[in-house]
């Protein structure tokens, strides 16, 4: 999900990148501009201090990449397996990248020197949920994990599985591209349906218990990390990897890593995420921002102004450099160990379906498995509490019935 931008990005840029003299907030998908004191000029320096927090994302973005190709959650039959609890690949990775994240968080807003980043960090996601509500996590969250199963992805995900050269993993792109364009036209009637009588009078699990982030954050990494070496020791990721790793093999080159590695290492991407542009990892918000460019001139853009509001601005643009870096990380990484294209994909029915679904129900929720799993538990959010269970009941249910139909 995307969120603000940094405060110290210049006001002006050229091209798509150029950002008004406003600071861009998040609310409910869209943005709505509050004064933060940008610099009103365009001299050099800022322009290479834009540079430099985009190749932050991109370099991000390879990280993330190279961290699901090799730890394998990349393959549909891993994300469909686990939806039946046929293998716990991607429940081991999942669970890793929450815990090292909230150990990350929890960090930064402990430090003097990166803990008002984590409060804009928060707040952003923060400002992600106006106009949304407990009924549009659940409902938007359900058709996301509908959209997994089907596709055998997840919005981020999708973008490694085109790097790595999987099979029809460019219908499950294009799929996910028409459900933001279709999520964009129809987004004031999902908001009339949706909208919640009133906000969350306390939104995070700390505040409600009245404690400071950190004191909530550290012990609920470390349950969750000793759960994942509970599960490793009933389920050894060796033994439910399709291809064994070569004894020979070097690290970069290894076809498989373990998931609670990969794992962490996703997590602790929070880190320069959170100091680059004041936002949390994410990547559904990349597709409105994508599909919004045909919107350029004023008889289009009332076609859709939720969409609109995506198509400028560094605050937007970060994710697209951050998916477009894990495109690039896919494809090293499968390259790496020789295995690109060798993965097989869904039929191409199934892909731009679930494609589709993903992001119309990820736009719904305020966020994606990234953006709810990752960083809205461990930012502790209540909404996120809500959506993840919420999302993998959709995917689990879907499954269920696929394997009950024979088209599993």
């Amino acid at each position: 999900m995307s969120h603000s931008i940094p405060r110290n990005i210049p006001r002006k840029a050229s091209g798509l990148l150029g950002i008004s003299d406003h600071h861009s907030q998040r609310q409910g998908g869209q943005f709505e501009t509050a004064q933060n004191g940008i610099r009103n000029n365009s001299s050099s320096s800022d322009v290479w201090h834009t540079a430099r927090v985009l190749s932050v994302c991109t370099m991000s973005g390879i990280v993330f990449g190279v961290a699901l190709e090799k730890g394998r959650v990349f393959e549909p039959t891993v994300i469909r397996d686990q939806m039946i609890f046929g293998k716990f690949i991607m429940m081991k990775m999942f669970l890793s990248a929450m815990s090292s994240g909230m150990f990350s968080l929890s960090i930064l807003a402990m430090l003097p020197a990166t803990e008002k980043k984590f409060r804009e960090a928060r707040l952003s996601f923060s400002q992600s949920f106006f106009n949304k509500g407990v009924l549009s996590s659940i409902l938007g969250a359900a058709i996301l994990g509908i959209g997994m199963t089907l596709s055998g992805a997840c919005p981020g995900m999708v973008l490694v599985q085109v790097g790595a050269g999987s099979k029809n993993s460019v219908f499950t792109f294009t799929g996910a591209l028409a459900g933001a364009a279709i999520y964009g036209v129809v987004e004031p009637v999902m908001v009339w349906l949706t909208k919640p009588g009133k906000p969350l009078a306390v939104s995070t699990l700390d505040k409600h218990l009245g404690s400071p982030f950190f004191v909530v954050g550290l012990p609920l990494a470390a349950v969750i990390s000793t759960l994942i070496f509970a599960l490793e020791l009933l389920v050894p990721w060796k033994t439910e990897l399709q291809i064994p790793n070569s004894p020979d093999a070097m690290w970069f080159t290894a076809h498989s890593w373990p998931p609670y590695v990969a794992g962490g290492l996703v997590g602790l991407l929070q880190i320069p995420i959170v100091l680059a542009v004041s936002d949390t990892l994410g990547g559904s918000s990349s597709y409105c921002t994508l599909v919004s460019q045909p919107l350029f001139v004023r008889p289009l853009q009332r076609l859709s102004p939720y969409l609109t509001k995506f198509r400028m601005g560094v605050g937007n643009w970060w994710q697209v450099f951050y998916v477009g870096g894990a495109v690039l990380g896919g494809y090293l990484s499968a390259s790496s160990s020789g295995s690109w294209g060798s993965v097989e994909g869904v039929s191409p029915t199934a892909s731009f379906l679930g494609g589709a679904l993903m992001i119309f129900g990820a736009r719904l929720a305020a966020g994606c498995t990234s953006g709810h799993g990752i960083s809205g538990l461990g930012l502790l959010h209540f909404m996120s509490f809500v959506a993840v269970p919420a999302m993998f009941a959709g995917g689990i249910g879907t499954a269920c019935v696929m394997k009950v139909l024979g088209t599993f």
